[in-house]
């Protein structure tokens, strides 16, 4: 089989072996069409995942295209309620008439996209949003369903609007072990661990010099220490938190400085407004409360020097499918303070390469013991980075997706451990 450079690149960071696993799973599958449709091309884990997959893919002999559907704002409305009852964050059924009205909107919107024209061997659809595709047209079939969100804890009546849907997919894909839908046949379901592309824009190596003075930029005294949390505005992101650590610690240290970074890129953020505006009430005229949304502003490189030269970063999610904002600064050597939510407790491992702590009480006291104690920073940020090159970098994606599109073909899989754990 023709050998990908795109691929070959990686050797030096995960080895030849697993490269050569990669190329013995993907020559039965050479010349296989796959249809990729989620509902945005920018912001979010998807988008990105997509961008970096495909080009390889493409090399290897794979051909994958990519369609979004985007929906309007009323079935936003519906999704913003729906993803919350999923990861447990709200109760109750969703109402009859709510679920039609959505699913009369997206089948209209999805008729018109063409997307049941696209001729492919296998369609992939992506996230809970779009999951009764494969039932409203069976043309699109075989199917591969992947949740990106964190299921561990589902609310009932969530989960029963979602497993409606389900019959319609060969595969169920699910980020990791803990949010598989436990009533699901195991020979349905599949893991494919969300993963970074270390020669990206957003995690490829910065100068020192060139990441200070991209900070400086965005408004950042480089002199002095910085909390950084990179993520979405969003509920479950909990971004009032952070504000609440960075006044514990401050007291302690009032030289601290706290940065909430996150373009509003994503077309499905329809709260990020508004929960922007009451983080910014809950600031007020404090100086060193650096809010950063401006999608002009905040793009990779910024992002990247905010994950590899901030003091320490915190990732204070009450809900988190996987979390590459998580994955990419331990990439950089950072030791993340997070939460015990799916994602987070699946890379983090408490007081090896990094802290979890659900309390603000409890975080503040590991990010002010980070920021005093650079020795412990440094032993503990090293391992973080051993963590993500040893599981969590593209090829090892890669070779979870080929196991999927087997399994949706009907053969089966290379399992691929995750090491540390």
């Amino acid at each position: 089989m023709k050998r990908s450079a795109m691929l070959d690149r990686y050797k030096r960071f995960v080895g030849e072996d697993l490269l050569e696993r990669i190329y013995h799973a993907a020559e039965p599958l050479s010349g296989l069409r796959i249809l990729h449709v989620n509902t945005t091309a920018q912001g979010g884990g998807v988008a990105e995942l997509l961008h970096a997959l495909i080009p390889v893919m493409d090399e290897i002999g794979i051909i994958n295209t990519w369609q979004v559907i985007p929906l309007d704002d009323a079935s936003n409305l519906f999704t913003a309620h729906l993803v919350d009852l999923l990861q447990g964050l709200e109760h109750g059924n969703i109402a009859k008439q709510d679920q039609q009205a959505f699913l009369d909107r997206l089948y209209s919107i999805a008729l018109k996209s063409g997307v049941e024209q696209n001729q492919a061997d296998i369609y992939f659809i992506h996230d809970f949003q779009l999951a009764p595709l494969a039932t409203f047209f069976p043309r699109l079939r075989p199917a591969i369903w992947m949740c990106h969100v964190d299921t561990a804890n589902p609310d009932p009546g969530g989960k029963a609007y979602i497993e409606q849907f389900l019959d319609a997919y060969n595969v169920c894909v699910f980020n990791t072990p803990l949010s598989i839908f436990k009533d699901l046949p195991q020979e349905k379901t599949h893991v494919i661990t969300p993963t970074i592309d270390p020669f990206g824009e957003k995690n490829r190596f910065i100068t020192q010099a060139k990441g200070l003075q991209l900070l400086a930029r965005c408004g950042i005294d480089t002199t002095r220490p910085l909390i950084t949390q990179v993520s979405r505005f969003g509920n479950w992101k909990n971004p009032w938190q952070v504000i609440d650590v960075y006044r514990l610690v401050k007291q302690e240290l009032p030289s601290v400085q706290v940065a909430l970074v996150g373009a509003m890129e994503a077309a499905d953020d329809i709260n990020a407004m508004e929960i922007l505006k009451e983080i910014q009430g809950m600031a007020g005229d404090d100086p060193d409360v650096h809010l950063l949304y401006d999608p002009a502003v905040i793009k990779h490189p910024q992002v990247n020097a905010f994950q590899r030269y901030s003091s320490v970063i915190l990732q204070r999610s009450t809900r988190e499918g996987f979390g590459l904002t998580v994955t990419e600064a331990m990439w950089k050597y950072q030791p993340v303070v997070g939460t015990s939510v799916t994602g987070l407790r699946t890379q983090i491992i408490d007081g090896q390469n990094g802290y979890i702590a659900d309390d603000t009480e409890t975080c503040a006291k590991y990010t002010l013991k980070l920021i005093q104690d650079r020795e412990l920073w440094h032993k503990l940020g090293k391992r973080a980075h051993e963590r993500v090159k040893g599981n969590y970098l593209l090829p090892m994606m890669i070779l979870q997706y080929l196991g999927a599109l087997a399994k949706a073909r009907g053969a089966s899989e290379e399992p691929l451990l995750v090491r540390g754990a």
